[in-house]
């Protein structure tokens, strides 16, 4: 009699574990599951800022980038991306003595959806293809000259007035497919650091069509999210 209580009690211990975990799976499993996986975390998103430095008609600009974006996984995210870029921490360009003497800078932004599989996502180090398809404006700009020193020292004339004066601009069409090395810094922020190419469509500018906005770029950029 005895042996088999105690039989009894060995079996019901050894049917307890395994019918605890089962309870506790079925609880994440009921918490996390979504349309994408069972997994915790299959969802996330996060905010990007970078600086890089690009190359624009044969001259180095600076840019400033932007991107929002859902991930679905851990190995895609889809959002919208921007950059905006200019020439003027470079000095002016003397090039087009057609449209001015006195020098001007290249300045503008790009933007639109934005796709990024990602290679290895659960290691330290991994990559990351982030692919950019949208539109943009880049402008052609000169700085108006004023010596009266007066003029820029009245402060009781509140109206604002801009000295960045557009000699020309176009709009384009863009594709810039790129590459990233990431670091998981922390387990909501990441460190990028990749190169891109940007295809675009015929600029226009003092009458001739050209390419002018396709070029290499390089970027450096911190996210933070859900990843």
């Amino acid at each position: 009699m005895k042996a088999g209580i105690l039989a009894l009690v060995i079996t019901a211990m050894l049917l307890a574990g395994p019918v605890s975990a089962q309870q506790n799976n079925d609880g994440n499993d009921e918490t996390f599951q979504t349309v994408f996986g069972n997994e915790p975390g299959a969802v996330g998103g996060y905010l990007s800022l970078g600086l890089g430095n690009t190359i624009i008609d044969d001259n180095n600009a600076f840019t400033g980038q932007f991107r929002l974006a859902a991930r679905l996984g851990h190995s895609l995210s889809i959002g919208f991306a921007g950059t905006g870029f200019s020439d003027r921490l470079y000095g002016l360009n003397y090039d087009r003595p057609g449209l001015t003497s006195e020098g001007y800078f290249i300045e503008g932004g790009y933007g639109g959806i934005m796709f990024e599989p990602v290679f290895a996502p659960r290691f330290p180090v991994h990559f990351s293809f982030p692919v950019l398809i949208g539109a943009g404006g880049i402008a052609l700009t000169e700085d108006r000259n004023n010596d009266d020193w007066d003029d820029w020292n009245d402060w009781e004339d509140w109206d604002y007035d801009s000295d960045n004066n557009v000699l020309e601009s176009d709009a384009f069409l863009v594709i810039e497919p790129g590459v990233e090395l990431e670091f998981n810094l922390a387990r909501f922020m990441r460190l990028g650091a990749g190169i891109s190419y940007r295809f675009t469509s015929g600029i226009t500018l003092e009458g001739r069509s050209d390419y002018m906005m396709n070029g290499l770029s390089g970027n450096v950029n911190l996210k933070f999210g859900i990843f």
